[in-house]
């Protein structure tokens, strides 16, 4: 089970190496370990952009929480229900929260790391 995210920055070429290593394992029928749940980005300042200090405080607070209404986040975190919608809109989008079949809104992992190379940071 996926327990974790990964956020961070890998250029394309990484990425297809990763997948062609990935598809090679799968054709030869070996098992395939423990994978987390990974978000990558371009370039550092996309990262930033999207994944921002009021995003990582709604990912806290409703983890802490549980499932909770767009509304009932709002009022949790004291935001403006339409920022904290379009912030979980977007959240959704990129895979870091859920919503369940009572539309209710949660995040599946209990931890989120973020990685940086600073030498790709350019």
């Amino acid at each position: 089970m996926v327990d974790r995210a990964v956020i961070g920055v890998a250029d394309w070429k990484r990425t297809k190496a990763d997948l062609r290593r990935l598809a090679k394992a799968l054709d030869a029928a070996k098992r395939i370990g423990h994978a987390d749940f990974e978000l990558n980005f371009a370039q550092a300042g996309d990262l930033v952009a999207e994944i921002t200090r009021e995003r990582l405080r709604l990912l806290a607070a409703l983890r802490a929480a549980g499932p909770l209404t767009v509304y009932a986040l709002a009022r949790e975190l004291g935001r403006n229900y339409s920022n904290v919608h379009a912030d979980v809109k977007r959240l959704l989008a990129l895979g870091l929260i859920e919503r369940g079949e009572d539309k209710r809104v949660f995040v599946p992992w209990s931890e989120i790391r973020i990685r940086l190379p600073l030498a790709e940071t350019t």
